[in-house]
């Protein structure tokens, strides 16, 4: 993290309240197996930074189940909005109040890990019973491919595995008599055609706000052949092809084929577009099923793979949604694993999977018939698809949270405002890309260059 963007996080946040970990009740010196004094309950803080009814349901009743299992140990659950959550998590931190255990966003660890704000709990999964039980995506890119090649340790155990795929609406398409897109091409054509604003009707649900880049990027990938860096560290943005793919993009919502104040859409606002019938196509993660089942009828949307590039291939952002830490300031880093070893049996993570339409971290969980029912198959499909790659991420460099949570979409916005040329905002973004991934490598030259990756989720 820089000084200059350190020193403004601290700053801005100074009003913030910690969630401050617990320390044991005082009592008897003579102390029980989990280290409370006898007779006394340790307590440990656990945070969720995507709150929903469904989370919360399902976190209160696997903590009630978790309690009664280890009478010894009380779980407090914290949530906090995920908007908020990375800077909150930041100040807590580096005043060493960060939750025992905390729900980890996969990109933050660039951040968290070089401060030194979370517990390495490699030890615990390597002696973990339930190791050989996961996925070869979970166990070969996630735990190994994304954290131990990179830090040298594991740092989160991963909750579920999200991919993008497209939701359509696929009455609107039989009402243009046109065919669900399989490529990007067909895709801007598609989005075009659906849009009547004399309807209220558009083709692209477009995401404006915060991680609105994200999704410029996944198409400039496609681009780019899944590539995000050159040989020497220079940023993708700064090729032809780049800034190409990222006017063709943003023409989208340009040009009108997506509505006007989606320039200010966050997660929320596009799902919302989807579901209530402003937007036609929306691109977004499997949580989103739950939503379009409650709220619109079954034979009026579906959920197609993502699309190809031009090569015929499909480049995906996969991962894990979210993971769960144990914070390097905890006092109760034994308690902390044991609940996370528990949030994470084979049976538990697919009711969790389930209940928030997420794909399973186990064998056994991917391959139930609850998991690829339905609108599930079109993210099953994307992954299992031979011609899907996963593209090289971003970097691993410290100011990658800088990048995405104050500078990346900001200067996007400057385009789509018309303050700025398209040159200009992808010169900045590569620039910045370039200058941190090139002193990255300099000061690790034996973390491996970011790099496409095939997945396989047998």
């Amino acid at each position: 993290m820089s000084k200059k963007w350190a020193i403004g996080l601290l700053a801005g946040l100074m009003l913030v309240s910690s969630a401050c970990s617990s320390s044991n009740s005082e009592g008897t010196n003579k102390e029980n197996a989990s280290g409370s004094p006898e007779g006394k309950k340790e307590e440990i803080s656990f945070v969720d930074v995507s709150p929903s009814p469904e989370r919360t349901k399902y976190f209160n009743e696997v903590i009630a189940a978790f309690e009664q299992a280890n009478p010894n140990i009380k779980v407090k659950l914290e949530t906090v909005p995920w908007d908020q959550a990375f800077n909150k998590l930041a100040m807590q931190g580096a005043s060493k109040t960060m939750p025992d255990v905390v729900n980890m966003y996969p990109a933050w660890l660039n951040t968290f890990v070089p401060a030194g704000y979370l517990e390495p709990i490699t030890s615990n999964y390597d002696a973990w019973s339930n190791k050989d039980k996961l996925t070869s995506f979970v166990s070969g890119i996630t735990m190994e491919e994304q954290q131990r090649k990179v830090y040298n340790d594991i740092y989160y155990m991963p909750d579920a595995l999200m991919s993008a795929a497209l939701f359509v609406r696929k009455d609107w398409f039989e009402e243009a008599n046109l065919p669900l897109p399989t490529t990007w091409d067909e895709l801007f054509a598609s989005a075009e055609k659906l849009t009547d604003s004399s309807k209220n009707r558009y083709g692209w649900a477009y995401r404006g706000a915060r991680a609105g880049f994200d999704q410029i990027f996944a198409y400039i990938t496609a681009v780019t052949g899944g590539e995000t860096y050159e040989k020497d560290g220079t940023s993708v943005l700064h090729r032809p092809e780049a800034l190409e793919a990222f006017v063709r993009f943003t023409d989208m919502y340009k040009k009108g084929y997506a509505p006007k104040d989606s320039i200010n859409w966050g997660y929320q606002e596009m799902v919302q577009g989807f579901t209530s019938g402003v937007s036609g196509i929306l691109n977004q993660t499997t949580e989103v099923i739950a939503t379009a089942k409650a709220s619109m009828p079954d034979e009026s949307w579906t959920v197609i793979p993502y699309p190809k590039g031009d090569d015929g291939k499909r480049y995906i952002g996969a991962s894990a949604t979210w993971g769960y830490s144990v914070s390097a300031d905890s006092k109760h880093k034994e308690a902390a694993w044991k609940f996370i070893e528990f949030l994470s049996t084979p049976e538990n993570n697919l009711k969790y999977s389930n209940t928030l339409t997420m794909i399973p971290i186990f064998k056994s969980g991917a391959e139930d018939a609850t998991t690829k029912e339905g609108p599930m198959q079109g993210f099953i499909d994307t992954l299992d698809d031979p011609d899907s790659y996963l593209v090289a991420d971003l970097g691993n460099f410290p100011e990658l949270g800088e990048f995405r949570e104050s500078i990346m979409d900001a200067e996007v916005q400057k385009y789509l405002l018309n303050n700025q040329s398209a040159e200009e905002t992808l010169k900045k973004l590569g620039d910045f890309l370039t200058n941190a991934q090139q002193k990255y490598m300099k000061e690790h030259p034996e973390v491996p260059l970011p790099r496409v990756i095939k997945p396989d989720m047998k």
